[in-house]
C-alpha cells in the first residue's frame, strides 16, 4: 500500500491529480494480495474496502471540495486493507487534513479571518436568519491543497492506532 501512496502524494504535490494508472494498479494489487491471502473471500473484502473508500468521500467530491483521484485513493485503500481500515483512515485523514490546513492557513496570515467567518456562519444558523446570512458575502479562505498527504498520512496512522 505505501508503494501506491508514496507516487500519489508525489503526484499529486506536483501536478495536482493522481493518474488513473497509478490507481488502477494500486486496485489490482490490493484485489490479487487478498485473493492470494484468502481466495474469493479476500476479492470480496477487496471490493467492500473499495466501496466503502469511495461511499465515504462521494459527497464531499460531490459539493467539489475533493477530488476524483482522493476519492479513488481512498478506494484503493480500502481494497487493499478492508472497509474497516478505510473508515479509520477517513477518521485519521479529516484530522491530519484539518491539521494542514490551519497550518497553511496560519502561514497565509488568513486563520483569524476564516474563523470569523465560520462563527459568524454558525450563529446566523444556529438563529436561523437566512436573509441575512444571504447578505453577507461568503469568506472563503482561498487555500486549497493536493489531499493525498493527508490521505497517506491518515492511512499510516490508521495502520498503527489500534482503535
Amino acid at each position: 500500500m505505501l508503494a501506491l501512496l508514496i507516487p500519489a502524494v508525489v503526484f499529486d504535490q506536483r501536478e495536482k491529480r493522481i493518474p488513473n494508472g497509478l490507481i488502477l494498479s494500486g486496485l489490482i494489487l490490493g484485489l490479487v494480495c487478498n485473493f492470494y491471502t484468502s481466495g474469493m473471500p479476500g476479492v470480496l473484502f477487496s471490493l467492500q474496502g473499495l466501496a466503502a473508500g469511495i461511499a465515504l468521500l462521494f459527497i464531499p467530491f460531490a459539493l467539489r471540495g475533493m477530488g476524483a483521484g482522493d476519492v479513488k485513493l481512498l478506494g484503493v485503500v480500502g481494497a487493499f486493507k478492508g472497509y474497516l481500515f478505510a473508515f479509520h483512515t477517513f477518521i485519521a485523514m479529516a484530522l491530519w487534513g484539518g491539521l494542514i490546513a490551519v497550518i497553511l492557513l496560519i502561514n497565509k496570515g488568513k486563520l483569524g479571518k476564516t474563523l470569523r467567518g465560520l462563527w459568524t456562519g454558525m450563529i446566523l444558523h444556529l438563529f436561523k436568519m437566512q436573509k441575512l446570512q444571504k447578505t453577507i458575502k461568503t469568506n472563503n479562505s482561498g487555500i486549497s491543497f493536493p489531499y493525498a498527504l493527508a490521505i497517506a498520512l491518515g492511512a499510516v496512522s490508521a495502520y498503527f492506532i489500534k482503535w
